[in-house]
């Protein structure tokens, strides 16, 4: 089972790499109307790439010892790959703007990115997708610590991590359970009410 997984990937892994292989990332840039997923270089560092948001490039990091992979649209280990950058286009703005990327925003908590509905089901720890800012996040699912929400084209949608890892809410990432801290609180699905049959 393992093996036909580990093939499966690799032959998903070689078609990302065909679309993308010999793509100048200089010559692409994040759909306006935010219905085309993109992740593109950063300008100066590696290990940073840009997510296409709503028409926005928000700032995100690879895991530490990784570094991004503009081919295959992932981190990847350093023997794995090469370091691709863009060029920075100085006619876009003045230069005097600072982004603040999501690596600042895991400075402060997520209040405000998070909002819950009262017919909401478990997995809706619904995410703000028309904020460029916490539409970049991705939030732990709750009731289930391998699974996570993030939003897709305006909406929020619900992923699984790989077999055996966990969502790791601090990383934005999957991660080995050892490195996560996950409460797999169980939700009261009848808010405490019970039927009584006589």
């Amino acid at each position: 089972m393992i093996a036909v997984s580990i093939t499966f990937l690799l032959l998903l892994s070689a078609t990302y790499a065909e679309f993308y292989h010999g793509v100048d990332p200089n010559s692409l840039e994040c759909d306006p109307r935010g219905e085309v997923f993109l992740l593109l270089p950063h300008f100066t560092n590696c290990s940073k790439f840009f997510t296409c948001v709503h028409g926005a490039e928000v700032e995100m990091d690879c895991a530490p010892g990784t570094i991004f992979d503009f081919p295959l649209q992932t981190c990847n280990h350093l023997w794995a790959t090469g370091c691709h950058l863009r060029e920075k286009n100085e006619i876009d703005g003045s230069g005097e703007e600072e982004f603040v990327g999501f690596s600042q925003q895991l400075e402060t908590p997520l209040s405000g990115v998070v909002s819950r509905s009262a017919s909401a089901s478990p997995s809706d720890a619904l995410l703000k997708c028309n904020d460029a800012e916490s539409a970049s996040s991705r939030l732990p699912y709750i009731g289930d610590c391998q699974r996570y929400v993030r939003c897709s084209n305006g909406s929020p949608q619900t992923l699984y991590c790989s077999d055996g890892l966990f969502f790791n809410a601090h990383t934005q990432q999957c991660d080995f359970e050892a490195n996560v801290k996950c409460t797999d609180e169980q939700l009261d699905e009848l808010g405490s009410e019970f039927i009584v049959y006589k």
